[in-house]
């Protein structure tokens, strides 16, 4: 039971400490907030880009087209080679035909109909390779440029490196812009609980003269760091539910992976919010109490 009352106390006087020094506690959730809200995009774009990534994974392979009326030894041939290349999970042979009923196909989607205006248009025979890993498509490449029956490779290996190379930029940036804020955060804690500390040293020597221990004086200049914390992480979370239904469409056209914008993910977003916001708020109220609270008396 005092143990409850020490908590209570304690978040009776966060709160009316938070208040009492407003200007600077204000300011202190303001940049609590800007930081969350870059924390926010930052993890929304490498969602969606890593769901486009996976979606490129599964199709990345090598698209062999072969010599025309290749004869089906020759072809059955190259299939049986092909599948003993290590990286291989399948293969799939698409003759001319085929490639025009895909074709069809592909117009039949967009709502529209094929018309070829009675021109004969030319389809080629290809074999379509799967791999089990994209990094391989290298070496799947190099070793059919050596067999006779294919005239020309085609894979999507560079869009796959292409989109490994943004991740890495969008990431380094975005780590870089957030340690900056994050650190002008603590700073504005740090100052923000130091004020707080300074202004209440009258206060903080009476009730060391009447026995307070250091943890009943400590805690709530700390929960007053976290209540900036709290409350940033609060204000951020409701932003992005607010802008969650125009963001969702717009990262199916860009990411074209509609598993970005899961109800999953945006807990999962709301719980890093709420987490790093309490986080960075009980670091920078305790780095400010450990190093102000004995000076202060």
């Amino acid at each position: 039971m005092p143990f409850v009352r020490f908590i209570g106390f304690s978040v009776v006087r966060a709160w009316q400490g938070f208040w009492r020094n407003a200007m600077m506690s204000l300011a202190a959730t303001a940049t609590v907030v800007l930081m969350l809200v870059l924390l926010s995009g930052l993890f929304i774009v490498i969602g969606g880009l890593n769901s486009g990534l996976q979606y490129i994974e599964s199709k990345v392979g090598v698209t062999a087209r072969l010599l025309d009326e290749l004869p089906d030894s020759q072809r059955d041939n190259l299939m049986k080679f092909i599948k003993g290349l290590d990286g291989v999970q399948d293969v799939t042979y698409v003759s001319p035909a085929m490639a025009l009923e895909r074709l069809r196909e592909a117009y039949r989607e967009r709502g529209e109909e094929l018309d070829l205006g009675g021109a004969d248009i030319t389809l080629y025979a290809s074999v379509e390779i799967q791999l089990t890993n994209p990094e391989l498509a290298s070496s799947v490449s190099s070793a059919l440029r050596e067999r006779p029956e294919v005239e020309r490779i085609t894979t999507k290996q560079a869009d796959y490196e292409k989109l490994l190379g943004i991740i890495g930029l969008i990431r380094t940036v975005g780590i870089v812009a957030l340690g900056l804020v994050g650190l002008t955060v603590l700073f504005m804690i740090v100052n923000t609980i130091r004020i707080a500390v300074y202004s209440r040293a009258n206060e903080i020597e009476i009730m060391r003269l009447v026995g307070a221990s250091d943890s009943f004086i400590r805690w709530p200049f700390i929960l007053e760091g976290i209540l900036c914390g709290l409350i940033g992480a609060v204000i951020t979370i409701v932003l992005v539910a607010i802008v969650w239904d125009p963001i969702k469409p717009v990262m199916v056209t860009v990411f074209q992976m509609p598993t970005a914008v899961s109800a999953q993910f945006l807990a999962t977003l709301s719980a890093v919010v709420l987490g790093v916001g309490l986080g960075v708020g009980a670091l920078g109220s305790w780095i400010s109490v450990r190093s102000n609270l004995s000076a202060a008396a």
